[in-house]
């Protein structure tokens, strides 16, 4: 390390003298040396915004930012605006509005809304800011979000800057069942249906409880009262920025008929709470908020009967009649989540915040590809750097270990300069010419076929009445979270501790476990929030480096972190699709029969203790190739209509392809959700009816048609034939229920598209959700809005590009997303089912978006692009290769 000296600051009004090198980057000055870890830790190359502090007054990126360029400076950092106890009011006005899912993007974007405010003239007479539009816009315009939360975040700083905004619309409260009792009624038949499952007869044993009640079937397990007179919630489900831990307290508070102050969430921990696998599919609430609702109905149950049988806090079995009431209490309320006041007040929140005594840190070197070997490498180069603590070499595994933060960096920077790498021969069982970068499946082998529906009657359909035939596609796309994955561990004689913000701590130590060699009983899994997800990235992945970093240095903790490239050349892509459809229509314009053939990678590839799933475990010496877990439920997804067609055949088909591929949120939901809706608009058209009017003469199931009812009236949808070509402006619709089993979701999407650029802009977005009872629905509403969002950006610009040399989408330049200039006004109704269970609703709003999308693209300008994304580009390919019959569609 070189040093000029000590460096003199002002750190939120605190004179500070800084003795490290003058080259340091400001951020891990700040965060490892003062503390501050308030400024988050983001991407490191000045795109994500994460890092934004205040130098002199200005936003500033503090990853950007030498240690010198603050000599004699005034910083000030998140926790110089506020505390958890006293927040400054611009960071109470982002939690009064709830603005923030994950909330890693949050910290950065209040300072640069703490600059913009101070930096504008004040009106009169009220003395609120005078800021433009395009004011706001520009503030935000080098931040990133990737939860969807752009919509809220503009709300809040627009309510700052003095803009009045329209407020949300309350839940309308549908007191009919589906079958049309009331909701209650329906509730208490459900609950005496259960009753019966009670065993009557002496010796006949109990029905099974559904889902982690049959491992963790009593109701310690779930609940415990703490000596403060507190009640602790044993959740096994992680909070990814869905608000979970605070719907799940709503839950348990509305069935033990207590305040929600007396609730205590605990995350989810190998040594502390039930192993409810994976937080994903849409299931935290329906259920995991089911397994603590049902705990804690037995948890009275078991109180009111005096506690256990030596007079202690209730303990005992949850009897299949402990059934909730899913009314009353704070649920249905908007109760404002536990967890953002320290996420948006700079205090330690992330995994990535986590400061152990005496923490290292640990880089990895990664290959440029996965076929590819170090040739020749000189780890001297990182051994001689002082600071550095330990070099990890185990065939093409690469780690350095370090004292500081910006060592780790540097050192692997040095190696990366004297590594020559070249591929690796094939091994056995991988795909031809592909090294270890396809699975054990050669691609010449035949796919894995996945039957959903096969029923009699779709050939003679199809050689009947009028057919109508379309392909669609969608390519590899990224998770590209808005911080590189991280986690830490300590390795210990007796026990493996790792912290991480892993979807599933259980599964995660069973791989852990199998890919070390290590008894299961001394690992203990613990999960620390993180910047979201959105499916398998690379957290699990950090974990199983950091525990590679820490077996180099026992009894020292260490904190491995991704370099941005890294994730994004490594992670597990959501996989390319393509889908062929055909129907035949009858002279009524009826569906007689319907066919849908899918292509797709494999969508799941989650560790689950085969010890073969991390990259850690390929990069070693003696390690196989990546496996492929083809086949399963994932690509096939949302692939069965929700409506009467006729005749059904539905197959989905898997084969490997070049890349790594695994779960993006909502699977192959998306895309077949996309395929479906887009091509039930083309039957509208070809039947001459409104698509609309077409998708309800088809629907029977009256959740479906209220949401698609609801959607379009507040849109007020246009009712027509074809496209309307409204001067490049168009409506489209889409309409569906995530997994047959989830949500119901319907979309009304309007767009404005240039007829000479081919730009798309979207103007508005109306949400209309059914996920039966409410529990919080502005934690709802703040989920419908994050994956419509994420839908758009995913629809209109993310396609992670790949070649010879491997992945060249590293980057939010080279994978370009969704940007706050971008977001168009979004409307959510809510139907509110009191007395019904809920239903997942995290993912349910993402895939019916593509398809809205491209049908108001078709509208209005009558080109149908049926491969996604929706670029100009793709949309002009289009148009120059209609046909004379398409031609005549276009309203350009």
């Amino acid at each position: 390390m070189t040093s000029a000296g000590s460096i003199p600051t002002v750190v939120n009004d605190a004179p500070t003298e800084l003795d490290q090198d003058p080259e340091t980057p400001l951020v891990s000055v700040l965060r490892n040396d003062l503390g501050l870890r308030g400024v988050r830790q983001g991407c490191a190359i000045g795109e994500c915004g994460a890092c934004v502090v205040l130098v002199d007054g200005r936003a500033e990126r503090s990853c950007q930012l030498p240690l010198s360029a603050v000599a004699g400076r005034r910083v000030t950092t998140p926790e110089g605006l506020g505390t958890p106890d006293r927040p400054h009011p611009i960071q109470q006005a982002f939690l009064d509005r709830q603005a923030a899912q994950c909330g890693y993007c949050l910290n950065g974007i209040i300072m640069s809304t703490a600059a913009l405010l101070d930096g504008a003239e004040p009106t009169e007479p009220a003395g609120s800011p005078s800021l433009s539009e395009e004011q706001i816009q520009a503030a935000l315009a080098e931040h990133l979000c990737r939860c969807g939360t752009h919509h809220r975040i503009l709300r809040t700083i627009r309510e700052l800057a003095g803009h009045e905004q329209p407020s949300s619309r309350p839940p309308i409260r549908m007191d009919d069942g589906p079958d049309g009792r009331d909701a209650p009624e329906v509730a208490a038949d459900i609950r005496a249906d259960r009753a019966e499952e009670v065993p009557t007869e002496p010796g006949r044993p109990a029905e099974p409880l559904p889902g982690a009640l049959a491992t963790a079937p009593n109701v310690e397990d779930w609940l415990r009262p703490l000596p403060d007179g507190r009640i602790e919630v044993r959740s096994g489900r992680a909070e990814l920025g869905q608000g979970v831990r605070t719907a799940l307290a709503q839950v348990v508070a509305a069935e033990l008929g207590v305040p929600l102050e007396r609730l205590v969430v605990r995350s989810a921990a190998t040594d502390g709470t039930p192993d409810e696998g994976y937080t994903a599919g849409s299931n935290s609430l329906e259920a995991g908020g089911a397994a603590l609702a049902r705990a804690a109905v037995a948890y009275r149950r078991l109180a009111a009967e005096g506690g256990d049988a030596a007079g202690g806090p209730p303990r005992g079995p949850i009897r299949p009649d402990d059934v909730p009431r899913w009314a009353g209490g704070p649920v249905g309320e908007a109760a404002p989540r536990s967890d953002l006041p320290a996420k948006l007040t700079g205090a330690p929140a992330y995994v990535h915040d986590l400061a152990l005594p005496g923490m290292l840190y640990a880089r990895a070197l990664l290959p440029p590809r996965e076929d590819a070997r170090p040739a020749a490498v000189d780890l001297s180069v990182a051994k001689d750097l002082p600071g550095v603590e330990a070099v990890v070499h185990d065939g093409r595994l690469l780690l350095v270990v370090a004292a500081r933060e910006e060592v780790a960096v540097r050192a692997v920077r040095r190696l990366a300069g004297t590594t020559r790498w070249e591929p690796e021969p094939p091994q056995p069982g991988a795909g031809p010419g592909t090294g270890t970068g396809t699975g054990p499946i050669a691609r010449t082998n035949p796919p894995v076929r996945t039957p959903v529906v096969e029923e009699p009657g779709v050939e003679q359909a199809l050689a009947s009445g009028r057919v109508v035939r379309a392909s669609y596609a969608k390519p590899y796309e990224a998770h590209a979270s808005v911080a590189p994955s991280s986690a830490v561990a300590l390795v210990e004689p007796d026990r493996t501790t790792v912290w991480t913000h892993s979807q599933g701590v259980y599964p995660l130590r069973r791989e852990l476990a199998a890919a070390f060699g290590l008894p299961e009983d001394a690992l203990t899994v613990r999960h620390v929030d993180g910047p979201g997800c959105y499916g398998h990235n690379g957290a699990d992945d950090a974990a199983g480096f950091a525990v590679a970093a820490a077996r180099a240095v026992p009894g020292r903790p260490v904190r491995f972190q991704y370099a941005v490239h890294d994730e994004f050349g490594w992670e597990p892509y959501g996989p390319p699709m393509s889908a062929d459809l055909a129907a035949s229509l009858d002279a009524a314009g009826r569906v007689t029969g319907w066919r849908h053939r899918i292509r797709t990678d494999a969508h799941t590839a989650r560790p689950h203790g085969t010890g073969d799933r991390l990259v850690v475990s390929w990069l070693r010496a003696n390690a196989g190739p990546r496996p492929w877990s083809g086949g399963g439920e994932g690509g096939v997804r949302s692939a069965e209509p929700l409506y009467e067609l006729g005749a059904r055949d539905i197959v989905g088909e898997y084969a490997p392809g070049p890349l790594r591929t695994s779960a993006l949120r909502s699977l192959g939901g998306y895309f077949n959700t996309f395929a479906i809706e887009s091509f039930v608009d083309e039957l509208a058209e070809a039947a001459g009816a409104d698509p609309v009017a077409f998708r309800l003469a088809h629907l029977r199931d009256e959740r479906a048609r209220a949401v698609l009812e609801a959607a379009a009236a507040h849109a007020g949808w246009r009712e027509r034939v074809g496209p309307s070509g409204q001067g490049g402006h168009g409506q489209g619709v889409a309409v569906t229920r995530y997994k047959g089993s989830k949500a119901y979701v319907a979309q009304v999407v309007e767009v404005d598209v240039d007829g000479a650029t081919g730009a798309i802009a979207v103007r508005r977005v109306v949400i209309a959700c059914d996920a039966g009872v409410v529990v919080n629905p502005d934690g709802l509403r703040n989920q419908l809005e994050g994956g419509v969002l994420q839908g758009l950006s995913r629809a209109l610009y993310e396609q992670v590009r790949h070649g010879r040399d491997g992945v060249e989408s590293l980057d939010w330049t080279t994978y370009p997303v969704l940007r706050f200039a971008d977001v168009p006004a979004l409307e959510v109704v809510l139907l509110d089912r009191p007395g019904l269970p809920p239903l997942g609703a995290g993912e349910a709003s993402t895939p019916p978006t593509p398809a809205a999308l491209a049908n108001a693209v078709d509208d209005a300008v009558g080109i149908r692009v049926r491969e996604l994304p929706l670029t100009p580009d793709r949309l002009r390919a289009r148009l120059e290769e209609l046909t004379d019959a398409e031609l005549a569609r276009v309203r350009i």
